[in-house]
């Protein structure tokens, strides 16, 4: 009995290497087996560049069209080309004649240095009192209007209240545009931001004062703050590197900035957006 045990046991331990050669082997073959990440292919490359072209192309279009159609509605609605100047700043009420009267005070000064001087020791705005007239208005869209209407030279070319309103319209299209892309990146479709480009002009008497109070200083704040949104919802959905964030960090404190000079400060949403900034 005892020698019909041995050679079983020798059996036996030549059929355990067996065994685990055929586990390393199936390992082996497991391995082989597991998919190896490929490049995408060149038509899927192509079919994302198209879609982002695309989409960037119906953003910038859908701003100038806004911008355009402002342009022509508020030519439509005071017929503002047949009317004499004096006519045309009439059509600016309350306190957007206001604004725009210190577009004109810088323009007619004789020097830069002296209608800065003169809007910060105004003594025309309170009776018997001289107050810093561009700190407490606001009036810095003014002063930096009338300096491009200068540098560039279009005093030669068009009339100062058609280059106000224009610099304000572009704006608004700036604005759209911004609307566009946020809805773009929330979504993953150029389709929805064009949705809401059509809801937003659909709108438009709700969400702007722009139709008949131009120089309000929401009407160059909110394109700024759009933009803010834009980039911010950018970086939220996507890993951007170091640089991504510097130029995202820098974007906020230049729409901070902004806020503050045009006196339009929406505090609880500036500081959420800056907190979950921080907090990613």
């Amino acid at each position: 009995m005892a020698e019909e045990e041995g050679p079983a046991i020798e059996l036996r331990q030549r059929k355990k290497p067996k065994s685990s050669e055929n586990k390393e082997s199936v390992k082996e073959e497991k391995i082989d087996d597991t998919p190896v990440p490929e490049r995408a292919p060149k038509h899927v490359l192509f079919q994302r560049f198209a879609k982002i072209f695309i989409g960037c192309l119906a953003a910038v279009t859908s701003g100038m069209m806004y911008a355009l159609y402002l342009s022509a509605y508020h030519e439509r609605k005071f017929w503002f080309s047949n009317r004499q100047e004096l006519e045309r700043e009439i059509t600016f009420q309350g306190d957007s004649a206001i604004y725009y009267s210190y577009y004109k005070d810088m323009l007619k000064a004789p020097s830069f240095e002296r209608g800065v001087y003169e809007l910060t020791h105004n003594n025309k705005t309170v009776s018997l009192k001289t107050i810093n007239a561009m700190q407490q208005m606001s009036l810095y869209p003014e002063l930096i209007a009338s300096v491009l209407y200068q540098a560039t030279g279009s005093n030669e070319i068009i009339e100062p209240v058609y280059f106000y309103i224009g610099i304000v319209f572009g704006l608004q299209g700036i604005y759209v545009t911004a609307l566009f892309v946020t809805s773009w990146l929330m979504s993953g479709t150029w389709l929805a931001g064009m949705l809401t480009v059509a809801w937003f002009i659909i709108n438009r008497v709700d969400t702007t004062r722009i139709e008949y109070s131009i120089p309000l200083r929401e009407n160059w704040a909110l394109p700024y703050f759009a933009c803010q949104v834009a980039a911010l919802t950018g970086y939220l959905k996507s890993n951007l590197n170091t640089y991504g964030e510097v130029l995202l960090l820098i974007d906020e404190c230049f729409n901070l900035h902004v806020y503050d000079d045009v006196g339009v400060q929406p505090l609880p949403l500036v500081s959420s957006s800056n907190i979950s900034v921080f907090a990613r």
